[in-house]
């Protein structure tokens, strides 16, 4: 498959008359946790300067300061994008054949684990907490008969809907 492919329901190691039913990431509490605090930590050099820069040694390590404030900041950059990264990269994608994993790891590693949808045997949802229950997300457990016994997709949204996706698709 070229990847200059204008489909947006292609992917690489499609089989041979494989569609994509559904495609999903984890939940976007995931990404906006992270990203919260990073803002948070962002605004922190500001707060403290305001708090330093009447003191009267201030002059004498403002350079410093503000080197050590960007450099701060250039890192709260890179750890905001290595967050989204994650988030966008791993992916659940169920097909009419087969429930293929993406994990991405690192910025360098990543593995691809997947399941025939004739080999799932069982499928429970686990869902924690007051907070997960109104969002909506929780964790997929899919028992198959492969060598892998169990697959576990954690803080998916809607598991319920997954599940039923799954459980058609399976029965047909």
């Amino acid at each position: 498959m070229s990847i200059f492919t204008s489909s947006k329901n292609s992917f690489e190691g499609q089989l041979p008359g494989e569609t994509t039913i559904l495609l999903t990431r984890k939940h976007w509490l995931n990404l906006f946790v992270p990203l919260f605090i990073n803002l948070l930590l962002i605004l922190l050099p500001f707060v403290v300067y305001f708090i330093i820069n009447s003191f009267s040694w201030y002059d004498k390590i403002s350079s410093l300061y503000w080197f050590l404030a960007t450099l701060l900041l250039l890192i709260l950059w890179n750890l905001a994008f290595y967050n989204i990264m994650i988030y966008a990269l791993n992916t659940v994608l169920v097909t009419n054949k087969r429930v293929i994993e993406n994990k991405q790891e690192g910025l360098f590693k990543h593995r691809i684990n997947e399941l025939e949808l004739d080999k799932v045997q069982d499928i429970s949802i686990k869902v924690f907490g007051l907070l997960a229950e109104l969002l909506s997300f929780g964790n997929l457990e899919i028992q198959s008969a492969g060598a892998k016994v169990k697959f576990s997709f954690t803080q998916l949204p809607h598991p319920q809907k997954i599940k039923n996706t799954i459980m058609k698709l399976k029965i047909s």
